[in-house]
């Protein structure tokens, strides 16, 4: 037996270990941000949380489009041809100045007064608590160490059942040794990417989306009828397909895939 523990028990010692690292890691990345200060984030800010700065601009144009104030000019280009929204979020109003001469939306997203309000929305974010900081980053990806650690004792085994000339244990338990290394090292590497959101904006995130379950591109709501609001907030908790299904023309504009943005098609019942 080597380092005096037969294969099956090692093994059985190594999948406990590796699930009380596993379940570190989780720990770590669940409570890490599980709270946060200020207010409850607005739909642009929830845009942020879904799918960081692109998703926003597209919420704040859309909500100047929806206002009556950007049309679509020639070779592509954007242009504010009204008033912006009521009180409407510093990002919005940068949006808003920057197309008050027509230009592209690639440069509408490159304009510096975008880029500044975009700056202070993240820092207002991180400091309210929604978005990690780095030290926080830094902590979840620390929880994955214990992982990593549990997989080296299991390739130390092998490598020492090789070198000495010694026996590891049957095949049986040196495969699933082998296989249970190669998956910690696996999912280690996996849970080492560590989400911008915090553990509170995710689970806003999760309950609003409940909430919205009916606006969600996947259940193909119907449109006619729905206010602002409700294209808004569909596009700040699922993505910008709404905008798609709304005005695609203007959607394709600010950057919305048609292809990639397109509903899934349904499945149809086998014929019995």
């Amino acid at each position: 037996m080597l380092w005096g523990v037969s294969g099956p028990v090692f093994l059985l010692d190594y999948l406990g270990a590796v699930a009380v690292a596993v379940a570190v890691a989780v720990a770590a990345r669940e409570l890490t941000g599980r709270r946060a200060r200020g207010a409850t984030p607005d739909r642009v800010e929830l845009a942020y949380l879904t799918d960081r700065a692109l998703l926003a601009c597209q919420v704040g144009v859309a909500a100047l489009r929806r206002a009556g104030g950007v049309t679509v000019g020639e070779l592509a280009t954007l242009h504010a041809d009204g008033p912006p929204p009521s009180r409407p979020p510093a990002l919005v109003r940068a949006l808003h100045t920057a197309l008050r001469h027509p230009q592209t939306w690639a440069a509408v997203l490159a304009d510096p007064d975008v880029a500044r309000a975009l700056r202070r929305m993240v820092g207002r974010l991180v400091r309210d608590g929604w978005l990690l900081t780095r030290g926080q980053r830094r902590r979840v990806a620390l929880g994955t160490l214990p992982l990593f650690l549990v997989a080296a004792v299991g390739v130390t085994r092998l490598v020492d059942s090789a070198v000495e000339g010694r026996t590891a244990g049957g095949p049986a338990s040196v495969a699933g040794l082998l296989l249970c290394c190669l998956a910690t090292a696996l999912g280690g590497w996996w849970l080492t990417e560590v989400p911008e959101t915090g553990a509170a904006a995710r689970r806003l995130l999760r309950r609003l989306r409940r909430e919205h379950a009916d606006l969600d591109p996947e259940r193909r709501p119907t449109w006619q009828g729905r206010d602002t609001d409700a294209l808004l907030t569909a596009m700040a908790l699922f993505g910008p397909r709404p905008l798609l299904a709304v005005d695609p023309a203007f959607a394709v504009q600010v950057g919305v895939d048609p292809e990639r943005d397109r509903p899934r098609p349904q499945r149809k019942l086998a014929r019995r």
